[in-house]
């Protein structure tokens, strides 16, 4: 069947209320994912602090693998089946009606895994509530992405999508920062015994009150003014991921592709202070404490990415400029970190952060600006949360697999070549979409 790509035209900038950037629901849609990426880091960074709280084998490396075995396991599971019926949802029904929904979800997963008692005292059925805990997170988290990011930057004006919808990822990284210093602060301030035995679980009941909080914020904005005209117009797709298969072949490649960055992405702001700890044994509170500068460093270069993208360069120079960075400085990086210092550590770090703020500053805009409104959430969700899970969630069990069998800087290998791929598919294949219509 022949592609029905979005056509490159001028975009016509919308008049009255509607043009008008809703800084509210430009927050609540933000919320979910800050908790999200809070989540998934305080997941990842303390769990060589609960690991053998539920797998008690014996050796923390294959504790650790164990519990990032269960992320994986349990998302290769859950997230293509969910994404698969939240998605269309969003489509048919508006993104606002999503989004509610993921947060409550979201909010009853970190509340099951942060009350979850320990092997000792309940035996098998702790690691199995950790389980269902990681369940309840990967539905939430398969419809949460594609929903906010669509809602973002349809309130967005058009000639400030990108600096809008890095949004997303400001808080996103503003997650990350926040659990990296709330784990940190706690890491430094109980002894090891206690840190173990309760500590770690106060991160976790802490994101399910944000949650709550989140549900509030949500239902009180109004739906986005993209999919509010086509509900008007009476042009809702009843089967919004078949249209999409069928008309946006392409569109569907590049999310895919695009999402090859989850593993940098996953290694520079989640990974690294785990990494170097377990292949060098640099002490973990100065790689938390150095990480949360990089991720300041990240935060920060966000909007001015956005803004880069929007004014002068558009979105593919920057997407093809990330690629090639990692593709040539991946490896050398994770290499200094088999003798890390402080200064090389932070060096990595911020270089890292840098060469990511360069996709993910406009990497919002750019998902919605390759579908229509009718597909938008079909489109950039079900191939975004099947990459995401392939690869960025692979990535922390990938890494703890390969450090224990001593092949640590197989990682580095590992982005090269994904990396790579990812350049020339981009310098083939992905166009420039700035300036486009969003319906």
């Amino acid at each position: 069947m022949k592609s029905t790509e979005p056509a490159h035209v001028p975009a016509v900038p919308a008049t009255g209320p509607a043009a008008r950037l809703s800084r509210q629901a430009v927050t609540a849609a933000a919320i979910g994912n800050f908790i999200e990426f809070y989540d998934a880091a305080v997941y990842t960074l303390l769990a060589p602090v609960f690991s053998q709280q539920f797998f008690p084998v014996g050796n923390e490396a294959l504790a650790l693998l164990y519990t990032y075995g269960i992320v994986v396991g349990v998302a290769f599971v859950v997230r293509p089946l969910a994404t698969m019926v939240l998605s269309p949802y969003g489509d048919r029904h508006g993104r606002r009606q999503l989004l509610s929904l993921t947060l409550f979800i979201m909010g009853a997963g970190l509340l099951v895994i942060g009350l979850t008692p320990a092997y000792r005292s309940i035996g098998p059925l702790a690691p199995a509530l950790l389980v269902l805990g990681r369940v309840i997170q990967n539905v939430s988290n398969s419809g949460e992405y594609q929903a906010a990011t669509a809602f973002i930057v349809e309130h967005a004006p058009h000639d400030r999508r990108a600096s809008v919808g890095a949004v997303q990822y400001m808080t996103a990284g503003a997650g990350l920062l926040a659990a990296t210093l709330v784990s940190g602060t706690l890491t430094a301030a109980l002894p090891k015994s206690l840190m173990a035995d309760w500590g770690w679980r106060v991160p976790f009941i802490l994101g399910a009150l944000l949650c709550l909080y989140g549900v509030r914020l949500r239902r009180a904005v109004p739906e986005s003014p993209s999919f509010t005209r086509l509900r008007t117009s009476g042009e809702v797709e009843r089967r919004p991921l078949r249209t999409a298969v069928r008309r946006h072949r392409r569109s569907l490649l590049l999310v895919v592709v695009l999402q090859f960055s989850q593993v940098t992405y996953y290694t520079w702001q989640v990974f690294l202070p785990t990494y170097a700890n377990l292949v060098a044994a640099f002490p973990l509170r100065t790689g938390l404490a150095l990480n949360a500068v990089a991720l300041a460093a990240f935060i920060l270069l966000l909007p001015l990415v956005g803004a880069l993208s929007d004014r002068v360069t558009g979105r593919r120079p920057l997407i093809i400029a990330e690629a090639l960075g990692f593709a040539v400085l991946g490896y050398p990086m994770l290499a200094l970190l088999q003798h890390p210092t402080p200064a090389g550590y932070l060096l990595v770090a911020v270089v890292g952060n840098a060469l990511l703020a360069l996709g993910y500053g406009n990497m919002a805009a750019l998902f919605c600006e390759l579908f229509p409104t009718g597909v938008r959430s079909s489109g950039i969700g079900v191939p975004y949360q099947l990459a995401t899970t392939l690869f960025g969630g692979s990535t922390p069990i990938i890494a703890a697999w390969t450090i224990a069998h001593d092949h640590a800087r197989a990682l580095g290998f590992y982005i090269l070549c994904l990396e790579a791929i990812a350049a020339v598919v981009y310098l083939l294949l992905l166009p420039e979409t700035r300036g486009r219509t969003l319906d």
